[in-house]
């Protein structure tokens, strides 16, 4: 290349203030000469750069730069177009963002256009179809001692406390056929009388520490009942009371029980026959008193089993007592055929399974139970409800305190 001709050409600034790099190096381009390569490649390298948005400081001379200058001039331009990266990244999601917000605000608006009014009419009156309340009373061992002092102050009973849990119970129970006649038709109730209202002398214990003999708890248990069955004479404005009778093990007169003659040996047994005796001239009270253990009764069409329930055993095993409940009900449904079972015995208030509901105790928590690592549970019994068109439909407790 001729120096002279080209002199000044790669050191000197654009000529006039307004001229941009641009130019200058297009004005480059085409003067001739035997560098006009050189030149041309430079000028389309700053095109690219002008392109991709990089605007560098006006040239200076078309002097090449050296390595450590040309590096940190590649890196500074690595960073810019990073920045222009994050930049464009963010942008875009700001975007999407509010894409979303404007879908959701269409949205919102959409929802509160006018629409046509919908009412539901008020239906206040009770359903034409009919229910029937269930109250299972069991294990209430009115003549127990329990010292709060043998079960860490868990419980106390006698029988003082056991009428004021009796009574309470009993009123307990009316209201919640109250409540449910807000939207059913409850004209009759069954009383299921499902054992163990003595303690009896089935244990050495017992004749230490009961309140009363096993004829005298007798007696005391059949008052009580008497006057819970005049409660809801007077009371329930039931046509009809039926009274379903099972025996449990410890009101019996043997050490041992019996199988095919335990009604024959059962204190409960003959203060249920007594009972009837009682309520005899009232025609709205029916007695279902069976000599085995177990009870049948059709409740709206639906077969009702109630027994005890010593007859299932289960010696703590995993699952509690709802496994060998369902094996055993099945045995007794090849039997006869129930839709429902109700028992007692275990003192624990809870729905076993779909279709057998086990009662609670009146007693409560004593030294047996805490012995055999039970869990404390309130004094309750249980409350339930058929329903013509439903079945069983509600399952409550009622609670003794």
């Amino acid at each position: 290349m001729n120096k002279s001709k080209w002199s000044g050409v790669f050191d000197a600034n654009p000529k006039k203030a307004h001229e941009t790099n641009i130019e200058y190096v297009r004005r480059i381009a085409d003067m001739e000469c035997t560098s006009a390569g050189f030149v041309k490649k430079r000028f389309y390298e700053w095109k690219g750069k002008i392109k991709h948005g990089i605007i560098e400081e006006p040239l200076t001379g078309a002097k090449e730069l050296s390595v450590e200058d040309q590096v940190t001039k590649d890196v500074n331009n690595s960073r810019e177009r990073l920045k222009s990266f994050e930049l464009q990244r963010k942008y875009d999601h700001l975007i999407k963002q509010l894409d979303i917000a404007e879908e959701r605000f269409a949205t919102s608006v959409e929802i509160n256009q006018p629409t046509d009014k919908y009412v539901i009419e008020a239906k206040l009156k009770n359903d034409p179809h009919e229910a029937v309340a269930i109250m299972g009373f069991s294990d209430w061992h009115f003549e127990e001692r329990v010292d709060p002092a043998t079960i860490n102050g868990l419980n106390k009973y006698n029988p003082t406390i056991a009428t004021e849990r009796w009574n309470k119970c009993i009123q307990n129970s009316l209201k919640l056929v109250f409540k449910e006649r807000q939207s059913s038709t409850i004209d009759t109730v069954v009383l299921a009388l499902m054992g163990d209202f003595i303690n009896g002398y089935i244990h050495m214990e017992n004749i230490e520490e009961n309140f009363m003999s096993p004829t005298q708890a007798t007696m005391f248990a059949k008052e009580r009942i008497v006057s819970a069955i005049d409660f809801y004479v007077k009371h329930g404005k039931f046509k009809k009371i039926v009274v379903v009778c099972n025996y449990g093990n410890h009101g019996r007169t043997t050490d041992k029980i019996r199988m095919g003659s335990g009604y024959k040996n059962s204190y409960e047994w003959m203060m249920y026959k007594f009972l009837e005796q009682h309520f005899a001239h009232n025609k709205s009270i029916q007695f279902v008193i069976p000599n085995g253990f177990m009870a049948y009764v059709d409740i709206l069409g639906y077969t009702w089993r109630f027994m005890h329930g010593d007859s299932i055993k289960y010696n703590g095993g995993i699952g509690g007592l709802t496994v060998p409940l369902i094996k055993a009900i099945g045995r007794y449904d090849g039997q006869t055929k129930a839709d429902y079972t109700m028992m007692g015995h275990y003192h624990n208030l809870f729905q076993a399974t779909r279709n057998c509901f086990v009662n609670g105790s009146g007693i409560g928590f004593n030294a047996y139970a805490q012995r055999i690592g039970a869990s404390p549970e309130e004094p309750m019994q249980a409350f339930c409800l058929v329903d013509k068109k439903y079945g069983l439909t509600i399952k409550t407790p009622i609670f003794c305190r």
